[in-house]
């Protein structure tokens, strides 16, 4: 089978899979609580992750090198080491998370996506840059916060 013919497959895959609807159901309970409800989407969960999962280290890799190319700290070392450093080092750390991702997915395909066990962001088919963990911001842009269901949160 030609490389062609595999990458074909694999987008089909990514839209099969994105179409069928891989993400959960995010409710409001009777007690006011957010909390995931199991759907038959629910079933695409694992293979979603799984799909996903290989292209993880390359995503990282250029998320490193775009963030080295928004750091503005003058001085040519910074310029011209720190995009190879941070490409690799995302590599290598995005390389570890898609294993875990694989992991996570065979659980999830196994259990039917019932527990969710592999992370959100994971079930979501993408080919966007990814920034690399250990660079990864924690605070929102806006300062605006919301749960799953789409509350603000206070």
């Amino acid at each position: 089978m030609g490389l062609a013919m595999r990458f074909g497959y694999v987008v089909l895959a990514m839209v099969v899979l994105r179409a069928s609807g891989a993400l959960a159901a995010w409710v409001v309970n009777e007690r006011g609580e957010c909390v995931r409800e199991w759907t038959p989407a629910s079933l695409a969960r694992g293979p979603a992750v799984i799909v996903n999962a290989p292209l993880l280290p390359v995503r990282t890799a250029v998320g490193g090198v775009q963030v080295a190319r928004e750091d503005k700290t003058p001085g040519m070392k910074g310029k011209v080491l720190l995009p190879p450093m941070l490409a690799i080092a995302g590599g290598g750390m995005g390389l570890a998370e898609s294993l875990i991702w694989v992991g996570t997915g065979l659980v999830d395909t196994l259990t039917g996506g019932y527990f969710a066990v592999a992370p959100e962001e994971a079930t979501e088919l993408s080919v966007e840059p990814v920034r690399p963990a250990f660079l990864a911001s924690t605070a929102s842009p806006t300062g605006a916060t919301a749960d799953r269901c789409g509350r603000a949160n206070h």
